[in-house]
């Protein structure tokens, strides 16, 4: 009987316990861990998605261009201007044309890194938007380089070449975290509106390095890059490669002969081919160009541009006039890497025209088959927020400020 008593007082004291211990684990799970509430945490659990494939969103299941199975990274660097017209047709035409293509983003924060949510969908896998510092301009630097033909000038050279190689080096760290390799690392900007596919992977080499073709301006075209891990570390080692250089007697480089300086350095072979993007420029550039100037195509010509500056053109060059200004051009310098007769020089001398938008918006409504270009102009700030912080969900690491800080850059005037 006495035994009785005492596990009878043993109950009365654990039950209350046990049953205190098991509604703070509940109200702990539904409060911070429950799926709805992931925002607590941080959504910390985010991270560790790379092994699960991202749910389908809702409408037509996902159909790539080239049905091809190995793993591409993709590298989009640079500052976010004028994303309204170039956005989209990243996604449309370089992300989403393979089954196994992997997104990093190296950009730096300013008023339109808000923009960036146009690149929502697949395979997001690491982002960096951060607060540029300068970059040290030291004696071998300034020997080894010329800042001539960069508008920005030497610092301007290095925060791109940072750009560059500290998106490769995302794409490393986060191939020994998960342990495996890419078959294909590609790099290019994402200021470049593409107006077609890229070429399909098959019919590449990969014992070379695929650089776009024209636009050389005295050694290779450094808007496009593409290749196996081996020849991309070369290819993407922008800065530090620069001692060895120094080392190897190379002096007064631009950033085009810099780069054909890595490749001739270490031996590695390249090719040029035709891409079809353009990169989207505010410069005023003379017109016609004049020798070892710059050539500036309007957007809506067909291409393949290979990375040449183009605008939305309201002063475009008659037919005639534009191929005799294309075939002039210097074959290692300007000239934009395609027949005269598949692309249409503008006349840039003056700002963008007062109406740009409803030129661009008739082009890209051609290119993108109807879907109307976005405009930022009617996103409040609270919608901002919300898509951003979206957005930021989709990534399995995002290194950047906070959805809010982002929005208010480009909201606050």
């Amino acid at each position: 009987m006495a035994c009785c008593k005492g596990k009878d007082l043993r109950l009365l004291f654990w039950v209350p316990w046990t049953l205190l211990v098991a509604s703070c684990l509940t109200y702990f799970y539904y409060e911070f861990l429950g799926p709805e509430n992931c925002t607590h945490v941080g959504c910390a659990v985010e991270y560790f998605r790379p092994e699960i494939s991202e749910p389908s969103p809702p409408g037509a299941p996902f159909a790539p261009l080239y049905n091809d199975t190995r793993r591409i990274a993709v590298c989009l660097v640079g500052g976010a201007r004028m994303f309204e017209l170039t956005g989209r047709t990243l996604r449309k035409n370089l992300l989403d044309v393979y089954n196994n293509t992997d997104v990093f983003l190296h950009s730096p924060l300013d008023r339109d890194s808000h923009k960036l949510t146009l690149l929502a969908g697949r395979n997001l896998r690491v982002a960096r938007i951060f607060t540029p510092e300068p970059l040290p301009e030291s004696p071998l630097v300034a020997e080894v380089m010329t800042s001539w033909g960069s508008p920005h000038g030497t610092q301007g050279l290095l925060q791109y070449f940072n750009l560059v190689e500290g998106c490769y080096g995302m794409v490393r760290k986060y191939e020994v975290l998960h342990k495996f390799r890419y078959d294909w690392i590609i790099r290019t900007r994402v200021d470049g509106y593409w107006n077609g596919p890229l070429p399909e992977i098959q019919t590449l080499d990969p014992k070379y390095y695929y650089v776009a073709a024209g636009n050389d301006f005295g050694g290779l075209n450094d808007r496009f890059g593409m290749g196996n891990p081996h020849t991309s570390r070369v290819a993407n080692a922008r800065l530090s490669m620069l001692p060895a250089m120094h080392k190897h007697g190379w002096r007064l480089l631009n950033s085009e002969s810099a780069y054909k300086a890595q490749f001739e350095l270490l031996n590695v072979g390249y090719k040029r081919i035709q891409i079809p993007f353009c990169v989207m420029t505010l410069r005023r550039e003379a017109f016609p160009p004049a020798p070892y100037g710059l050539l500036m195509l309007s957007m809506a010509g067909e291409g393949p541009m290979s990375g040449t500056y183009c605008r939305p053109c309201d002063r475009e060059a008659n037919v005639t006039y534009s191929r005799e200004i294309v075939d002039n051009c210097m074959r290692n310098w300007d000239w934009p890497g395609v027949m005269a007769s598949k692309v249409t020089v503008c006349d840039a001398g003056n700002e963008w025209a007062s109406n740009w938008r409803q030129i661009a918006a008739e082009v890209y409504e051609r290119d993108m088959n109807g879907e109307e270009m976005p405009d930022f102009d009617y996103r409040s700030l609270r919608r901002c927020i919300k898509e951003m912080q979206d957005f930021q969900m989709q990534w399995d690491v995002w290194d950047a400020p906070s959805a809010s800080a982002i929005c208010r850059r480009a909201y606050t005037r």
